[in-house]
């Protein structure tokens, strides 16, 4: 995404416009970016997995408190509990956008958040070793 303004902001200086209306129309562009209700549907049932294991993660009793090779990490229980916080509220907006508005793009900074929260899942799944 960081690549895409780039590009965008590139082209705009290299195209010998120096107005601030043309700066202006062509952030308010860029700013405007949708998502299709088909990776929306894709993100969330993503999410719901990874919630799903997680939510069986959290379950077990911390290795704190027990020497046993089946516990939970304390550290990735810290990682895991806002990052699934933060996607439900990601995915709960961008569902409602789609019910609310049938069969229309919804708006990319919710759909953001949601693979943000699901990258962060997945990477601690990976460095904690969850559902191996």
């Amino acid at each position: 995404m960081k690549k895409f303004f780039a590009i965008v902001l590139a082209l705009v200086f290299l195209s010998g416009c120096s107005t601030f209306d043309r700066l202006k129309s062509t952030a308010e562009a860029v700013g405007e970016f949708t998502v299709s209700p088909t990776a929306v549907i894709i993100a969330s049932n993503t999410f719901d997995a990874l919630q799903i294991t997680a939510t069986n993660y959290l379950k077990l009793k911390s290795c704190r408190k027990i020497s046993n090779p089946v516990c939970r990490d304390p550290t990735a229980t810290a990682l895991i509990i806002p990052a699934i916080r933060a996607g439900r509220v990601a995915r709960n907006n961008l569902q409602q956008f789609l019910k609310d508005h049938p069969n229309q793009l919804g708006p990319s900074g919710a759909f953001d958040a949601l693979n943000a929260s699901i990258s962060t899942i997945q990477g601690v799944f990976y460095q904690y070793r969850v559902a191996r």
